[in-house]
């Protein structure tokens, strides 16, 4: 017997729920209460993990299905998945851990992927000038000035930033003459900061006004306003690091990047 609800799943003879793997076989079981597991379990931010599994009860009906059966919840439900980014990212998912537990074979996984639209990447290349910066700077109160300032100083996402904001009390710091080196430790996949590099004072100015800064507020305040948006304080930092002559590789660094240099594929004009 199986349960629908995917928060608790009983496959009859099997507990905990799992995967049998028959590579090759139509009886192959895919269990999605195992994938789930797995996926839960990854370095993403809840945010992300809610918006993925929230398009999972459009998609699946049941907990438990054979390569036949999922072949065909794919493609019964083909425009809805791909209108979607989340829901293409779901599937691929579930395929991922598929073909990394070898569940399904190659030309199963292939038949199933062709189903799925390849995500198009548009890289925003866009780098605001000084004086576009110095514009928006003017037009901010001091709490959304403060906020945008230690995005501007820091080069941090904006995700980062939310995570600064809630963890400023908890996280670790090491005082380096005007500047300050906060252990951040926020692992998202390849997505990584290790470390935000703050001035003193800006530092100081965030552990005193922390709780009365909200990321939400002042990007409503620059969406209205038509400002440069936070998202570019980060495009900003690097570039004019690299103007500066600081080596790209620890401008990488500075912003939490991982090996494969990033930064010279989408924001430098080569």
């Amino acid at each position: 017997m199986v349960e629908h609800n995917l928060g608790k799943v009983e496959v009859a003879g099997s507990s905990p729920a799992r995967s049998l793997s028959f590579v090759g076989s139509e009886s192959a079981i895919i269990s999605l209460v195992a994938w789930k597991d797995s996926f839960l379990k990854g370095n993403y931010s809840e945010d992300y993990k809610k918006q993925i599994l929230g398009k999972m009860p459009l998609i699946f009906n049941k907990s438990v299905y054979n390569y036949s059966e999922l072949l065909n919840a794919i493609c019964v439900n083909y425009d809805l998945i791909n209108k979607s980014d989340r829901a293409i990212k779901l599937v691929r998912s579930i395929l991922n851990w598929c073909e990394e537990k070898e569940i399904l074979t190659e030309q199963q996984l292939i038949v199933c992927r062709k189903k799925l639209k390849n995500p198009k990447y548009n890289v925003d290349n866009y780098v605001p000038t000084d004086n576009e910066i110095k514009e928006t700077l003017k037009k901010l109160n001091n709490k959304h000035k403060l906020l945008y300032l230690i995005y501007l100083c820091s080069g941090i996402r904006k995700i980062e930033g939310k995570y600064l904001l809630k963890q400023i009390d908890n996280l670790k710091i090491q005082k380096m003459d005007n500047f300050v080196k906060i252990n951040m430790n926020f692992l998202r996949k390849n997505k990584n900061s290790y470390f935000c590099y703050l001035p003193l004072n800006i530092y100081k100015q965030l552990t005193a006004n922390a709780k009365y800064l909200s990321v939400s507020s002042i990007e409503n305040f620059l969406k209205d306003n038509k400002l440069i948006p936070i998202k570019y304080c980060r495009k900003w930092f690097y570039t004019k690091y690299i103007e500066l002559g600081v080596p790209e590789s620890i401008v990488d660094y500075y912003q939490g990047r991982t090996s494969n240099s990033i930064g010279n594929n989408h924001y430098l004009n080569k």
